[in-house]
């Protein structure tokens, strides 16, 4: 038991070093995002009143004979970089179904930069190391829990047995994601929206990755049933906490983190899954939700994108941040 309650210590805190101090960058990209939809200044024209009233004509009939320069206001602009990478918040702020057309849209482009985010990011791949490294516990430590569980029998009440059950599970996640989707794009909320959108393709991720690895790999349950290794609603859990973590900090990460490693105790207490097998999802789920909520930020050349402002000079910018 106390061997039990280490690893799943171990665990959660590992998920902890990985993350860094998101909510400042968060804070950052929401202003990076008001600096850049400011207008640029235009140096004042004066113009005698026989020009104003001759310019206000033709620029009227210019605006009839262009409607391309209307729709530019509505119409993300079109440049070599994706517009999905350079937009912070809805594409259509004011339509609903418009925004979810897009971003439905874009959606499998997404999901294809983050999976390749995921297999390159160096954090990620010390983790993915260390989810084939739990395996090996296969040939110890699950032996001596599995004698455990079955002289003494499961330890949790059925009712929290239950709740880890169902709520710990991958089809629980998804709902939770689309409802923060809808909520924060009804409400005009460009933080959760952003926050609900890398959810959903680290979630996505993660399950793909977890029933692919079972589905290779399709070691036994200990109840005898197949597709063991790894845990999927525990990969599923520490995908959840760290994107959580890495979005809103350790006020919300650790409870999550918590919520997640109760989820991988009640599979061992449950006689779902060995001890490899939670220890595995656990890492697992932490290196794809790193991955993918780092490879949401605002970056340049491996920096960070900050806003900037020289009170003695009166100017506002942009800066260039790297950490050592």
């Amino acid at each position: 038991m106390r061997k039990l309650l280490l690893f799943c210590a171990v665990t959660a805190f590992a998920a902890l070093g990985c993350a860094d101090s998101r909510r400042a960058g968060i804070d950052m990209r929401r202003a990076l995002a008001r600096y850049e939809r400011q207008p640029a200044p235009s140096a004042p024209v004066r113009r005698t009143d026989a020009a104003e009233a001759n310019a206000k004509p033709v620029l009227a009939a210019a605006v009839e004979e262009a409607p391309s320069a209307r729709q530019s206001v509505s119409e993300p602009e079109e440049t070599s970089a994706p517009h999905w990478s350079r937009r912070y918040g809805p594409a259509y702020p004011d339509d609903f179904w418009r925004t979810v057309g897009r971003d439905m849209k874009d959606r499998p482009t997404t999901l294809w930069d983050d999976a390749r985010a995921t297999i390159t990011n160096p954090n990620s791949l010390v983790l993915f190391a260390l989810a084939g490294s739990a395996a090996t516990l296969r040939a110890a430590g699950d032996d001596c829990v599995e004698d455990h569980y079955t002289r003494r029998g499961p330890q949790l009440p059925s009712a929290l047995d239950t709740a880890g059950e169902v709520l710990g599970s991958p089809v629980v996640h998804f709902p939770v994601a689309g409802v923060m989707y809808a909520t924060s794009l009804a409400h005009g909320d460009s933080r959760n929206y952003e926050v609900s959108k890398t959810l959903i393709n680290a979630l996505t991720i993660n399950s793909a990755t977890t029933f692919a690895l079972k589905a290779i790999v399709n070691t036994r349950r200990p109840d005898g049933d197949r597709l063991g290794w790894p845990s999927g609603h525990t990969s599923s859990s520490f995908c959840l906490a760290t994107v959580m973590h890495e979005s809103y900090g350790p006020w919300v990460g650790v409870p999550m983190y918590g919520f997640a490693t109760f989820v991988a105790y009640q599979r061992i207490d449950s006689h779902r899954h060995h001890l490899s097998d939670v220890v595995s999802g656990a890492f697992l789920g932490i290196a794809i939700g790193h991955a993918v909520s780092r490879n949401r930020e605002a970056r340049l050349l491996g920096m960070d994108v900050v806003p900037y402002t020289d009170p003695q000079r009166g100017g506002n910018g942009l800066a260039l941040m790297k950490r050592w």
